[in-house]
């Protein structure tokens, strides 16, 4: 069923494709280079984090003023915050057929020089822009294999780790050596600064990257014994996550724990763990902002081996030391994560605050 629906999505985004720069096309004359550059870096807030020193160094070779970043609208927020020229990317613009000869219509009119895709995994957004120059990491996945013709530079990047990744690609990017620390993102002076309250991020991209919520209530318990006084505020967004938070303030019955779900900004949660004491969470977007922000945290891998694990003296990566599961859940059944022990996260609480 999985593969049927992939399948005729992609046909679906193929037809699209080709009718949308075939109709393009006849407009192509009134479409006029000038020195701009437009950057595609939309997937998810972490990807925008992770990249945010990249994109610091883009606008540096280019200029502020001509450097534009292609966000999907519910990430513009957090490109304003980042102080970026931000051109928002729907849903419908991406998916829908008139709406996209719409979009692409209007960013081929702008006339960018330059079109810089900071993502690894491509998408038909290139075939139909007009743009001189085409950059981009090579992505030879099937769904997107057909796009690389329509780039003018493709540079192979074998590397696993995400920044090494995104280290290997901005030097092909700005085309000179660049040192790998200079790449690492720092967005400590974009926040407030503080140390109160604990914050826990409650959902990832996958549910599968998420423990039950009877493991995460009893880890709390083990926060509340060491910090008995801060309040705990849990954040998210959506409806299971939304009903992950009530699970979890049901079975603790502990009055300083709160749920912020769908109550908050995307700016509001992010000065939340920007001023927190202690940062807890998943593989996730707020995860890699407490990177960015080099926060106390502990934080939840399913997978030792992961790419999407930092190196960082603040945070402490848990992963299951074998399979074992601490709590059984259906809703939240996946046994590697939920093989992360009470004790392993009594011992993280214990080395995060040294």
């Amino acid at each position: 069923m999985k593969f049927k629906k992939l399948k005729k999505f992609y046909i679906q985004e193929t037809i699209n494709l080709y009718l949308v720069r075939f109709l393009l096309r006849f407009l192509k004359p009134f479409y006029k280079s000038k020195e701009k550059v437009l950057v595609k870096s939309y997937d998810g807030i972490g990807d925008i984090l992770i990249r945010s020193s990249l994109a610091k160094k883009i606008i540096e070779k280019y200029g502020e003023a001509n450097v534009f970043f292609m966000l999907k609208d519910h990430y513009v927020e957090l490109g304003k915050i980042l102080g970026y020229n931000t051109i928002p990317y729907t849903r419908k613009e991406r998916k829908n057929f008139f709406y996209r000869l719409k979009k692409m219509h209007i960013l081929n009119k702008m006339g960018f020089s330059i079109f810089i895709d900071l993502e690894f995994g491509n998408d038909i957004t290139v075939g139909n822009l007009f743009i001189p120059e085409r950059i981009s990491a090579e992505d030879n996945n099937w769904k997107v294999k057909r796009v690389n013709k329509y780039y003018t530079k493709l540079f192979k990047i074998d590397e696993t780790y995400i920044l090494d990744k995104v280290h290997k690609l901005g030097k092909e990017i700005i085309d000179k050596e660049i040192k790998y620390e200079e790449i690492v993102p720092n967005l400590i002076d974009k926040f407030p600064k503080g140390e109160n309250g604990i914050i826990i991020a409650v959902g990832s991209t996958e549910r599968e990257k998420v423990c039950s919520p009877k493991l995460m209530a009893k880890y709390i318990v083990e926060i509340r014994k060491t910090y008995p006084n801060e309040e705990i505020l849990l954040v998210g967004n959506g409806k299971k996550q939304e009903e992950y938070a009530e699970k979890l303030i049901q079975i603790l019955e502990d009055k300083k724990v709160k749920s912020l779900i769908g109550k908050t900004s995307l700016k509001e949660v992010f000065y939340l763990v920007s001023k927190s004491k202690l940062f807890v969470g998943f593989d996730s977007g707020l995860y890699n902002l407490a990177f960015t922000l080099q926060k106390k945290g502990i934080i939840l891998f399913r997978d030792k081996n992961s790419p999407f694990i930092h190196n960082s003296e603040n945070l402490k990566i848990l992963t299951p030391t074998k399979i074992e599961p601490q709590v059984f859940d259906k809703e939240y059944p996946n046994e590697m994560i939920n093989s992360i022990t009470v004790e392993q996260f009594e011992q993280a609480l214990k080395e995060v605050e040294i």
